[in-house]
């Protein structure tokens, strides 16, 4: 029996893999409105995933998968499973799609720094007897009662509810009742609270996640975090997934409006577009990243006071040896930051507002790298304002090249080629930090030995990963794109 419900649980699953699955937001609210109702209203993680057929975002995505022959077999594959279940696809499973199902944890608990949460399953079908006709055919439990108008039927400890064309999948009874009382009498999440997450991200998607985490804000272990304004104005969080022709995309959103921030308190410059440079298969672009360097003490100064009194001490040291200390040298990076990468050489070049102060600062650091530097052991002077800056068996080379700082793990020749490259604005940017990754020269780089030909067939047809950072008072946005030959 438990077999079997499980088998009831995997194959409405198996609903979103054959459907390739659509917005939530399309469509009518009613169904969606009904399955939040299910979850808490602090649940850490629903993933909502729809399964209209005759969708945009679904016949985007079909034309998407078109494009990688493998992806036919994985559904020959699952209509195999049907049929040997005694399932007949367009009979029995198809008739139930159109509305979106939503999974997900409900109530975390923390124990020994590990995370634990209980989980829920809920659909609105399209088809009450269809729905009904399915769960007999899978045999799916025996008929424990019911509850709030509702049939359970139980298997082991899982437990399933079916109510007209809804099913409500749980870890227990008393979870699935809790569920539907939370339904019959609130305490759910709210259509406001679900929609107003989303606020700034794509409509029409193929799959969304949704999760509040005050919830895990609050906990005991989260004191330290909690210190730093940006975390404390968490509320919640929202993802979206979508697909057309031209590949892949993910959106994300942190909703920071539970508190009043300043802009010194965001994790990133709120103004600004960056720009890339070289060749490199790994390349970001950082508008002022003095910012960064700013809001990142701020979480040292809230999180570790002892380790913040450390570090302004050695600083304190440096002055009075050097007559500068480290963050005089980084307050002058106002200007764009790019670090390219192919994992075994990384370059940085950062625009400063004074090139000559800065060579001059970058001297006399380096004069004192025990006392400036943490974990420095000894500093070598290359020629050309650049030095070798020596951390245990790891070299950086570090110089002042006009009105540019360029650091990385690479040779004076290797940092003035990556200062001297041109510019490009990065495209499609919406915030003040953003990245291209070479998906396919970052594999052949770094791939000790050529995959089987299905593999190769389908790096060849995946092109390069774009994608921004934009942060505001109320948000912190993102996009990762993969685009697709």
């Amino acid at each position: 029996m438990r077999r079997r419900l499980a088998l009831t649980c995997a194959l409405l699953c198996t609903a979103l893999l054959i459907a390739a699955c659509g917005s939530s937001s399309s469509g009518s609210t009613n169904p969606v409105t009904t399955e939040l109702s299910y979850f808490p209203s602090g649940s850490p993680l629903v993933v909502s995933v729809a399964t209209d057929p005759n969708s945009a975002a679904i016949k985007n995505a079909e034309g998407l998968l078109n494009k990688f022959p493998i992806a036919s077999l994985g559904e020959s594959a699952l209509m195999s499973k049907l049929q040997q279940l005694g399932i007949d696809y367009q009979g029995d499973v198809r008739p139930l799609f159109g509305n979106p199902i939503m999974v997900g944890a409900t109530t975390p608990t923390f124990s020994g720094g590990t995370a634990s949460a209980g989980y829920l399953f809920a659909w609105v079908t399209k088809d009450a007897s269809k729905l009904k006709s399915l769960i007999s055919k899978l045999g799916s439990g025996h008929s424990i009662g019911s509850h709030d108008g509702a049939t359970l039927y139980q298997a082991g400890t899982t437990t399933l509810a079916v109510d007209g064309a809804t099913a409500l999948l749980g870890p227990s009874t008393a979870a699935v009742n809790a569920a539907l009382d939370r339904h019959a009498h609130g305490g759910g999440i709210t259509p406001t609270q679900y929609s107003g997450t989303f606020t700034n991200l794509s409509q029409n998607s193929l799959m969304e996640a949704y999760g509040n985490v005050t919830a895990l804000l609050s906990q005991s272990s989260a004191a330290k975090a909690r210190a730093v304004p940006w975390v404390r104005s968490l509320k919640a969080y929202a993802v979206t997934v979508a697909a057309d022709s031209g590949g892949l995309t993910i959106k994300y959103r942190l909703d920071t409006s539970g508190a009043s921030l300043t802009s010194s308190q965001l994790p990133f410059s709120p103004s600004g577009t960056p720009s890339l440079a070289g060749s490199m298969p790994i390349t970001v672009g950082i508008v002022d990243p003095a910012h960064i360097v700013g809001f990142a003490e701020g979480i040292e100064q809230a999180t570790s006071p002892s380790g913040w009194a450390k570090f302004e001490a050695r600083q304190a040291v440096a002055r009075k040896k050097t007559g500068v200390d480290l963050n005089t040298l980084l307050n002058l990076l106002t200007g764009n930051l790019i670090v390219g990468s192919d994992t075994h050489t990384t370059v940085a070049r950062a625009q400063v507002s004074n090139g000559a102060t800065a060579a001059r600062d970058l001297a006399k650091l380096v004069s004192a790298p025990k006392t400036v530097f943490a974990k420095a052991t000894s500093t070598k002077k290359l020629g050309g304002g650049f030095y070798d800056i020596r951390e245990g068996a790891t070299t950086i080379t570090a110089g002042v090249v006009g009105n540019q700082l360029l650091v990385g793990k690479a040779s004076p020749a290797q940092l003035r080629s990556f200062g001297a490259a041109s510019t490009t604005p990065a495209p499609g940017a919406q915030g003040s930090v953003a990245f291209r990754v070479g998906l396919t020269q970052l594999l052949q780089l770094t791939l000790k030995q050529a995959p089987p030909q299905i593999v190769r067939s389908i790096l060849n047809s995946l092109g390069d990963i774009t994608g921004w950072l934009a942060s505001t008072a109320s948000g912190t946005l993102g996009s990762a794109t993969l685009s697709v030959h």
